[in-house]
């Protein structure tokens, strides 16, 4: 493909497709893949949206499509682009052994961000699995749920689609938080309760 592709429109880059390989979540080198990618962008003088297309021209796993999809809005210039990948992908140092323990820390806590939580047990899921299908890590996330959660959603049904499956405990999880600042606020309440009952009986002796 030689060592630059210069296109200015988005019709030129359906035609070109692509200028280096795919790129591969799990065996990839993400930073190295990056900078080849980029060199090859940049000397194409691309915009952000033409560069965003070429991008996501070169993937092919449906999870990183799926992340890329969610994800790819909130860049909105060049530098961003490069920030959104290299954060997700651009580890250098991660085997697939390391990213097979790295899974024990993935738990989703209460007070945690749900959509922070999910786009990083994909990605470490990814990792740890690389030849996995879309809906194999089902189970897996199932299972670093916390109790309450994991068992709310066990006596509903068996959950076989993964997008099916985000949605749902999305749902249950900001119910069960719901509850629980409903459950912090009445217990503040009746501390002040508490606190102001005392202080009447303090100044009535």
């Amino acid at each position: 493909m030689g060592d630059a592709v210069r296109f200015d429109k988005l019709e030129q880059i359906g035609k070109v497709k692509r200028v280096t390989t795919v790129f591969i979540p799990g065996k990839t080198n993400g930073q190295v893949w990056y900078i080849t990618f980029k060199a090859k962008a940049d000397a194409g003088n691309l915009n952000v949206n033409e560069k965003k297309l070429l991008l996501v021209g070169h993937f092919e796993d449906p999870d990183l499509i799926l992340w890329w999809n969610e994800n790819s809005a909130s860049a909105t210039t060049s530098d961003k682009v490069d920030t959104l990948f290299l954060e997700a992908h651009g580890s250098t140092g991660i085997t697939q052994a390391q990213a097979v323990y790295g899974m024990a820390d993935v738990q989703l806590n209460l007070g945690d961000d749900y959509d922070v939580f999910v786009e990083r047990f994909v990605d470490v899921y990814i990792q740890a699995n690389p030849n996995r299908k879309r809906n194999d890590k089902i189970s897996s996330f199932i299972n670093v749920l916390y109790p309450e959660l994991r068992e709310e959603l066990e006596i509903e049904q068996i959950y076989t689609d993964w997008d099916q499956l985000k949605r749902r405990v999305g749902y249950l999880y900001a119910k069960q938080q719901k509850k629980a600042r409903a459950r912090i606020a009445g217990v503040q309440q009746r501390d002040e309760r508490d606190e102001l009952a005392e202080l009447r009986k303090r100044l009535n002796q």
